[in-house]
């Protein structure tokens, strides 16, 4: 929307006055309006009197962080763990400084803690290459890469990527631009403690791998009222992802939104947004995978008004955006509430990319660019998404 120099410090209040400002300039500020960030302590405390969500996204990186780094000194399992991806990190640098990376068919790509799964993406490059590193290695006699091939254990490598895979999964799929994502997040968490539980099979050290991240994603990757209405307003996440308690809380926000014709909390009038084209990405293809087994419509409860009907009605559709533009004349209250939940993303995904832009723009050759310029290149960069 809009990038601006902030010269003062980066506290509460000057953040909230800055992206008031902003608002004010294009007509988006309303008191109503759901903002969603990273975690940082003082961008949280910006938001303290408005609706705010955590960002999915960066929870879901929480949990990954800490749940491969926390060790304690008699947790031999976890050690295992700490200890092959620092050998594998320890291998990407070699490489990377050898002339055995430009032999490579892919190329090994290092761990970067402000990369979300970078550990997972560094794990899967090392598989991948595992064979041809041990070529190269006894090619060019280097007798360092072949010591620290030795210490990584490839069955464990195979279970970590294994282990890990979802969690990438699951934050490409929440980080869409185009596509509706909010209800995903409480069917996200439904699904990372299934895959988390451990199973007939899985090696010790695998189980405790998928104990600590299980006890992570409770502790970090939080799920708000707010996701759970938007699960509940998805026609195939209604009756199977929220427990009874959550379904019950969903239902009577809900309820008092169609009443009350405003948003949870809020008490303002809900007027049409403006219409906005939607762009259909293949993230819907994966949601339809992974998320299968919750995707089930039945329900009965009794036909009183809009919102029961809705539960009581068993159609479904893979578009949640064009299922509720066919109910406008059908639940016209309910659908008005689902527009606007619907419309909250699950990410900062997009602010996240325009920092990536800008930090590209702002580079050691340019770095006395006007402010306004920078401005305009990060808008007419957007507007090429």
């Amino acid at each position: 929307m809009a990038t601006r120099e902030l010269d003062k410090k980066h506290t509460a209040a000057n953040i909230s006055t800055a992206v008031r400002e902003i608002l004010d300039e294009v007509g988006a500020w309303k008191p109503e309006n759901t903002y969603v960030t990273e975690n940082g302590a003082n961008v949280k405390a910006a938001f303290k009197d408005q609706s705010w969500l955590g960002c999915a996204g960066h929870n879901l990186n929480l949990v990954l962080v800490n749940g491969l780094t926390r060790v304690s000194d008699k947790d031999d399992l976890m050690s295992e763990v700490t200890q092959l991806i620092q050998v594998c990190k320890s291998v990407v640098s070699h490489v990377k400084k050898s002339r055995i990376q430009s032999k490579l068919e892919t190329s090994l790509k290092q761990s970067v803690s402000m990369r979300w799964n970078s550990i997972l993406t560094m794990l899967k490059s090392i598989a991948c290459n595992t064979d041809q590193l041990k070529t190269l290695a006894d090619e060019f006699s280097d007798r360092k890469l072949q010591r620290l091939l030795l210490d990584v254990n490839n069955q464990l490598l195979t279970e970590i990527i294994s282990v890990l895979q979802p969690f990438d999964t699951a934050t490409r799929m929440l980080s869409t631009d185009h596509t509706v994502s909010i209800h995903l997040v409480a069917a996200t968490k439904w699904q990372l403690q299934k895959h988390l539980q451990v199973k007939v099979g899985d090696s010790a050290v695998t189980g405790q791998l998928k104990s600590q991240l299980s006890s992570m994603v409770d502790q970090y990757f939080h799920v708000k009222l707010l996701h759970r209405i938007a699960a509940l307003l998805d026609p195939r996440l209604k009756a199977n992802t929220l427990s009874v308690h959550e379904k019950e809380e969903a239902v009577a926000a809900v309820r008092e939104m169609v009443m009350s014709n405003s948003q949870v909390g809020d008490d303002f009038e809900v007027t049409e947004p403006p219409a906005k084209k939607t762009k259909i990405d293949s993230s819907q293809t994966k949601q339809d995978q992974v998320f299968s087994d919750l995707f089930n419509t039945s329900n009965a409860s009794p036909v009183v008004n809009e919102v029961d009907a809705y539960l009581n009605n068993t159609e479904s559709a893979d578009d949640i955006l064009s299922f509720w533009k066919t109910k406008t004349d059908v639940w016209p209250k309910l659908s008005q509430c689902a527009k606007w939940i619907l419309a909250i993303p699950a990410t900062s995904t997009s602010s996240e990319r325009s920092f990536s832009v800008a930090g590209r723009t702002l580079d050691d050759r340019r770095s006395q660019l006007n402010p306004d310029n920078v401005d305009g290149l990060l808008y007419l960069h957007g507007l090429s998404d």
